[in-house]
Parts: C-alpha cells; structure tokens; sequence
C-alpha cells in the first residue's frame, strides 16, 4: 500500500528567521538579576507616521537603572527601535547575551547603528561588571 502524504509536514533543517546575538564572555552567575534587561520602545502614531518618542528599560538590577540614565543611548535607540523592535539582555553562567527580535531571512543585512548601540551596551555591563579598564573608562570610545 502506498504512503500518504503529510499535508501538513514537519519543516527539517535551517528555517527562514535568524536572531542576531551578541556575546559578552565572562561569568556573571552570583549576581546575574543584575545584568537582566529589557528595551521598550514607547511609540506614537499609527503605521506610517509611528514614531518612537521614548526609551523605557526594564529589569530587575541595576543595569537597566544605568541604560535608562544614558540619554546619549537612548536617542541612538530611538533611531534603530524602528527597525529593530526590542532589544533584550540575558545572563546566562558564563556570559551575556544581547539580542534583538527573530528576522526573516529576506531582512537579515548588518546594520552599523545597531552595532553602535550594542557596543554602547557592552560598555555598560563591562562597567557593572568592573572589567573596564582605566583609560577606556574615563574616555569611552563610541
């Protein structure tokens, strides 16, 4: 007797939608609440005319107190939220982990602001983290 085809089959292999992440090495499993964050974009106006207004970071440590204070990252996140729609930090044992929303492959491309503000962000926790050096401290390069 033939076989039946599924007519709903199970996708195998790579699917079509990616997230980027980025990694900050480093154990952080004592005090890893403080590293969990979240980016909200508060937005106004529908479709075409939305616009982000404002920045709103959410966690449970310190480090969204510290994003939420910098006001230089705020307005380079207002220009790439558009785009980007969220941007989440995760502590994981031995390392960070920095990651925006799940894009179709169509839409995966490097976006230089995005890295920026990555970069910015990294910063940060390499400040919390107390790995910064002295003369990255006092002039941080973005």
């Amino acid at each position: 007797m033939p076989r039946q085809q599924d007519s709903n089959p199970i996708p195998y292999g790579a699917l079509q939608y990616y997230q980027i992440h980025y990694i900050i090495e480093g154990a952080v499993a004592p005090n890893s609440e403080m590293f969990l964050a979240k980016c909200e974009p508060i937005s106004k106006g529908y479709f075409r005319n939305k616009k982000v207004v404002d920045i709103r970071w959410w966690g449970s440590g310190r480090l969204a107190e510290i994003l939420q204070a910098d006001k230089e990252l705020k307005e380079m996140l207002k220009a790439i939220l558009p785009q980007e729609g969220e941007i989440r930090i995760d502590p994981v044992d031995d390392h960070i982990r920095i990651y925006g929303k799940w894009k179709h492959e169509d839409d995966l491309k490097f976006n230089a602001k995005t890295f920026d503000v990555i970069e910015r962000i990294a910063y940060h926790i390499q400040k919390l983290k107390g790995t910064v050096t002295k003369k990255n401290n006092d002039n941080p390069q973005f």
